[in-house]
């Protein structure tokens, strides 16, 4: 669907969340008269689209400076997901790599 020159990607079969929204009375009726001309299905439509836009806008804006700080949160979310290894065995699997390495570069 093209919505005012904007081509509307079809809603995903999501599993979605119920929120209220408080909005002035005159946009709700330009809502109800976008929905009435068929540009959008129903005024839940309408808000999952201007919702989604404009968190494609201000999402594809944010720069994020690299602290140390962030760097070292990376890291313990990391670990969280992914636990380390103990110490033995990342050694074993290096000198295993160092042994593959050598057994290769003599061939």
């Amino acid at each position: 669907m093209e919505v005012l020159g904007v081509k509307k990607k079809k809603s995903s079969n999501k599993r979605t969340v119920h929120i209220s929204v408080r909005a002035p009375e005159n946009v709700v009726k330009t809502i109800n008269l976008l929905v009435d001309l068929g540009l959008f299905k129903d005024k839940s439509d309408f808000i999952n689209y201007a919702l989604q836009e404009t968190l494609r806008k201000y999402l594809s804006s944010i720069r994020i400076e690299i602290t140390p700080e962030l760097i070292d949160k990376y890291f313990e979310l990391l670990e969280e997901a992914s636990p380390q290894l103990p110490e033995e065995e990342i050694l074993k699997v290096l000198e295993d790599a160092r042994n593959e390495k050598r057994r290769i570069s003599r061939k």
